[in-house]
């Protein structure tokens, strides 16, 4: 097996090059003039809201953020994850996509991230007004103001990188400083990678649990969303090996986002704990697992993640049979800043 450089996956990695933009490039051929019509409407809702990136900085120093995803395996954790909500140590951050299956069995994120333009996406809130209530929504710049309409709880916004320099210039001309301080922020592809990234650079968790991520199909036949057919689920399917090692499928978009939240992760330092307990994130064909994202059961992941908040090291046999309790202080509560700049976008990345 060939050797990895988690510093240089994407750009080591022959079967992949400039997905980020180009990806950027095919959503803005459909959604170009709706991002710039929805730009302008919501002008007057940042002065009134204020911007997310600035008001929520470090915040969430020294907790591990649960990040939500909306594939069929979640439904398996919903028990877990209903108990595991009442404690403060752990903060949830869902998607729009899976707000309503949350709502339906008991889960309330503090957070909800929201990303598309797409006025359709009013369905996805339709009915469930009033559970927005006491639930903060992360909103990109471009999303609809319908749905933000909708809106009952608060709302901060964030200006997320286009890779459509006329967008971008726009964005920066309108609403300077963008984000508070004069920065775009990384999209990611998505915005549940997003949200992981707004966990880890903004509120300041530096361990991330990953929830409901498959970024695959078991099979050619399993749906794509947790709850609902959804077209995306008549795309073309690939084979790939599954964090099981067994024959999973993906799509080239769900493989794009996949790429992209790995490479983003290995620059970063942390823990990260992939719980989905399905799917392709955090293994590749070429290189097996990446040693920087660990696949653990859920239990085994908040075991981990409580290990590493009250200690500062993660659960191992040593930590268990040395005497070392109460010596060492959790490094997730000290943390020293510097600024530095991630490849793909102008966000600064504080480590």
């Amino acid at each position: 097996m060939p050797e990895i450089n988690r510093f240089n996956y994407v750009e080591s990695n022959k079967d992949w090059s400039k997905f980020v933009d180009a990806v950027s490039h095919n959503t803005g051929k459909v959604y170009g003039k709706l991002w710039v019509a929805n730009l302008r409407t919501n002008r007057k809702r940042v002065k009134r809201c204020g911007w997310a990136a600035e008001d929520l900085l470090d915040t969430q120093i020294g907790k591990t953020a649960v990040l939500l995803g909306a594939s069929p395996t979640i439904r398996k954790q919903v028990e877990q994850l209903k108990e595991l909500q009442k404690d403060p140590n752990f903060l949830f951050l869902g998607i729009s996509s899976n707000f309503k299956f949350l709502c339906d069995n008991g889960i309330k994120p503090k957070y909800i991230f929201i990303a598309d333009a797409d006025p359709a996406l009013v369905e996805w809130f339709k009915g469930y007004e009033n559970e927005t209530e006491g639930v903060t929504l992360i909103s990109n710049l471009c999303a609809h103001p319908k749905v933000l309409d909708m809106w009952k709880g608060d709302v901060k916004y964030l200006a997320l990188y286009t890779a459509i320099p006329e967008l971008d210039k726009d964005m920066k001309k309108w609403y300077k400083p963008v984000n508070g301080c004069g920065y775009v922020f990384p999209a990611l592809c998505s915005q549940y990678n997003t949200a992981v990234a707004f966990a880890y650079l903004v509120f300041g968790c530096r361990i991330l649990i990953f929830v409901g991520n498959e970024l695959g199909f078991a099979d050619k036949e399993v749906a794509y969303y947790v709850d609902r057919k959804d077209k995306k689920d008549a795309w073309e399917r690939k084979p790939h090996i599954d964090i099981y090692g067994n024959v999973a499928y993906t799509n080239y978009m769900l493989f794009s986002l996949k790429m992209a939240l790995e490479d983003f992760l290995g620059k970063l330092q942390g823990w990260f704990f992939n719980a989905t307990e399905a799917g392709i994130f955090g293994v590749s064909a070429r290189y097996g697992n990446l040693p920087w994202i660990q696949q653990f059961k859920l239990d085994m992941a908040v075991k981990q993640a409580k290990h590493i908040m009250k200690y500062g090291i993660p659960l191992t046999l040593d930590s268990v049979t040395e005497d070392i309790y109460g010596k060492k202080e959790s490094s997730c509560k000290k943390e020293s800043y510097k600024e530095i700049t991630i490849k793909g976008g102008d966000c600064f990345v504080r480590l």
